[in-house]
């Protein structure tokens, strides 16, 4: 892991929990939008058994919270308020496309036009943030999956993108591509693409398809360049020559391709979906490790992870020895050794305790707990 000493930003997000472990002690931390991108339910709101089961019941899995464990106020990459407006774009762009409206070429380019100024705003922004930490990103909704997705891998991308050199005008095609990688799922069968049971292998391969119609509508139905379309085709193509839908080997693959494919596959891994519930940032920053050479470009991968903390301050872990605890202080150097304030003991008996796993050679953490 490289030293992250002079980072200009630090990103501190409060932490999640699943909305089974919600309680009346947890305050909301963050606003919550309905799907027109209106607040559902403001920040500070007392997480009441009624309103969980509301928010169940609208997709949600996850939220952020506030209580006696979180000591650090949020302060979000891209305000909820933004991102809320690119998600937003992505829906009416991905409506306009599935609409199959004869006039969808002229809907689409307007609706695009206004999106690709919020876009730029965006990439305005994270320009200007060097060596961006991500903690954890922002949180999706069932219904609103493929929309929420693709501006996280939008942001995602924009900070790889960033933290290799790429140049504005660089991040303003990556960012316009990665907002609408997914754009293909328009064409998909809706009974298929929100199927909640296992796909059949026939189901796969329809799915499969999704690249390539994506980037055929965006090449008949817009004007925009081979740099945007091009990654829409082959961000499922991988470093070992063995993803889809052509098997393009290394050397055959875009740049934008290879950022875009790599935090596609991470922000996939850690949302919940019907069919599984997230994989712990650890454990797929693990994966994307592991990959780098056979899935994924290795200096991309290594370049990625350098950017992702897996134990955000206020994250309630489990150490090795059965104690539970708070994270306190992330530590620059080696993210997986941070700073604990210890709340329950070996014995699972409330304490207050300092540890810094730096020194503490003999503790590791286990796992990433919802509930103490």
């Amino acid at each position: 892991m490289s030293n992250h000493s002079n980072l200009q930003k630090k990103v501190i997000l409060l932490r999640t929990i699943e909305l089974a472990y919600a309680t009346e002690d947890h305050l909301l931390a963050a606003p919550i939008f309905d799907e027109n991108s209106k607040v559902l339910l403001s920040r500070g709101v007392r997480l009441k058994k009624s309103l969980v089961d509301k928010l169940i019941n609208l997709g949600h899995t996850r939220v952020y919270v506030k209580d006696e464990y979180t000591e650090s106020e949020i302060n979000h990459i891209i305000s909820p308020e933004v991102k809320q407006k690119a998600i937003g774009h992505i829906r009416k762009l991905s409506t306009i496309a599935r609409s199959n409206d004869k006039n969808v070429s002229d809907q689409f380019g307007l609706d695009l036009t206004i999106a690709k100024a919020s876009i730029s705003s965006i990439v305005d922004e994270l320009f200007t943030k060097k060596d961006v930490v991500i903690e954890l990103m922002d949180l999706k909704t069932v219904g609103g999956y493929i929309y929420e997705h693709s501006v996280n891998v939008m942001i995602l991308s924009l900070i790889l993108g960033t933290s290799i050199g790429l140049n504005k005008s660089d991040l303003d095609k990556l960012a316009l591509s990665a907002a609408l990688h997914d754009i293909g799922f328009m064409f998909i069968p809706q009974d298929i693409l929100y199927k909640t049971t296992p796909l059949t292998r026939k189901e796969f391969e329809i799915v499969k398809k999704h690249p390539l119609l994506g980037y055929e509508f965006l090449k008949t139905s817009t004007d925009l360049g081979p740099l945007v379309r091009i990654p829409v085709l082959q961000h499922h193509e991988t470093y070992n020559g063995k993803g889809y839908p052509n098997g393009l080997d290394n050397d055959s693959i875009h740049m934008f391709s290879k950022i875009i494919g790599l935090v596609d596959a991470f922000d996939t891994m850690t949302s919940d979906r019907p069919l599984r519930k997230a994989l712990p940032v650890p454990e797929v920053i693990e994966f994307i490790m592991a990959s780098g050479g056979t899935l994924f470009e290795p200096s991309l991968a290594k370049a990625f992870i350098n950017h992702i903390n897996p134990y955000p301050i206020n994250t309630i872990v489990e150490l090795n020895d059965g104690s539970i605890g708070v994270v306190t202080k992330v530590n620059p150097s080696i993210f997986t050794r941070p700073s604990l304030r210890i709340v329950k003991n070996t014995n699972k008996e409330k304490t207050s305790r300092q540890v810094d796993l730096l020194q503490e050679k003999n503790l590791v953490i286990k796992a990433i707990v919802s509930k103490i």
